[in-house]
């Protein structure tokens, strides 16, 4: 088949009954824009694989979702195949060279979204030493059916390329390259908020991929909701995650909640602003719940939307190891001592015990716990951590040394959602 045209369709309808063959290409692949998280790689696999002269695009503003994914995707994917020929919507359409082509496809659905008032959103993410899955990441983000208006990426003094790579094939980012790498995940995603100067924040981690949907379907759900909702946090689907987890309904039910996924939420940023950012105390980990705690003082929610999803590259549960330990467990006192009211908080230390510590594997496997997903896994990390017991020694020295600070800040929290980082 190489050097024939191909022509990509998300379901039948005019280029179908205009190309004979799709040339192998599975249809099913491309129903539903929200269920496919790796959909530029697949056609950048199905084009290596074809050698087409010629590929003929979907619209990227047609009224298909499925449509305007695979127009977007395929935009993406041709930016890496730079002598594959394109047109857009029609064969008899003028080539478009693939650079041409994706700025064509951003412009038209660009042009889609003021027509209907959408919002605009700029996506922040912090990255250290994962140079291929933020390559994965940002070819996500170009093929989203609603473009982002800006897309910040923090370095933090990565030593595998990751900076070099943005450079050279992603021009369109806004990288801030930090001078070394000790800044904590608080601080380089806070310099990445001042930078956005959108309407809207995506908060995401540098090694996800999400379907081109996502922001669409996103920034629908939060606009249909009142102006105190200021986040929305959506599904995220995990290596090892149980099928059993991954399809409870408890766990994946649309509500209001006391944190979100840091690494794949919609926030308004006027809210997270006023709100404080990241406490960059905390450094990493359990800094989601800290400030959803100051986003429900200031009357704010969060809600939890399992309308799309996306692929999150990190092994379900906490990362195993003496750092994730230390500040998981340093964290949750931390930031309960700022916001839990006082008889929550003289229970916390035996709720933590008896329900985190010594849940058992079967039991989180199942759903029991929703929101508090930086506990998943905890009890094993303490029996499986060498010299675990030291590092919470250290934690709880670190804890009693930043009372002050958190008595300085203390706000109990009495917002209908808030909840203890236990479920």
């Amino acid at each position: 088949m190489a050097g024939t045209s191909l022509a990509l369709c998300a379901h039948g309808g005019p280029l179908a009954d205009r190309c004979a063959a799709l040339a192998g290409l599975d249809r099913r692949l491309f129903a539903d824009a929200g269920a496919t998280h790796q959909l530029v790689a697949e056609v950048r696999a199905l084009l290596e694989e074809r050698k087409p002269a010629c590929v003929i695009l979907p619209e990227p503003d047609a009224e298909h979702e499925g449509e305007r994914a695979l127009a977007m995707a395929a935009a993406a994917a041709l930016a890496r195949l730079p002598e594959t020929e394109a047109r857009l919507g029609d064969p008899d359409a003028p080539p478009q060279s693939s650079h041409q082509l994706h700025e064509l496809c951003q412009a038209r659905a660009r042009a889609r979204a003021e027509r209907l008032g959408v919002a605009r959103a700029s996506a922040v993410l912090s990255s250290f030493n994962k140079c291929r899955d933020l390559a994965a990441n940002l070819e996500a983000i170009r093929a989203q059916t609603l473009p982002f208006e800006a897309v910040v990426v923090v370095d933090n003094a990565s030593h595998d390329g990751s900076s070099e790579l943005v450079r050279r094939d992603f021009p369109e980012v806004l990288l801030v390259v930090m001078p070394h790498s000790q800044y904590g995940a608080c601080e380089t995603f806070n310099i990445g908020f001042a930078s956005a100067r959108s309407a809207l924040v995506a908060i995401l981690d540098d090694d996800i991929v999400m379907p081109p949907a996502w922001l669409e379907r996103s920034t629908a759900r939060l606009a249909a909701e009142p102006a105190s909702t200021a986040i929305v946090s959506t599904q995220v689907v995990e290596p090892g995650m149980p099928e059993s987890y991954r399809l409870s309904k408890t766990v994946n039910e649309e509500r209001y909640m006391s944190t979100f996924r840091g690494c794949a939420s919609l926030a308004r940023h006027a809210a997270i602003a006023k709100a404080g950012y990241y406490d960059e105390r905390l450094f990493i980990y359990g800094n989601e719940r800290d400030l959803t705690c100051r986003l429900l003082n200031l009357g704010f929610r969060v809600l939890q939307y399992p309308g799309v999803s996306v692929f999150h590259k990190t092994p379900f549960g906490i990362k195993l190891g003496k750092r994730s330990l230390y500040y998981h467990a340093r964290n949750a006192f931390l930031s309960m001592l700022k916001y839990a009211p006082a008889a929550e908080l003289i229970r916390l230390p035996f709720l933590a015990l008896f329900q985190v510590l010594l849940r058992g594997e079967k039991k989180e496997a199942e759903g029991s716990v929703r929101d508090a997903v930086g506990t998943i896994g905890i009890g094993r990390s303490v029996r499986e951590t060498p010299g675990a017991w030291w590092v919470l020694v250290k934690a709880t020295a670190s804890i009693l040394y930043n009372l002050p600070y958190c008595w300085k800040h203390r706000q109990p929290c009495t917002h209908e959602d808030f909840e203890l980082p236990l479920q």
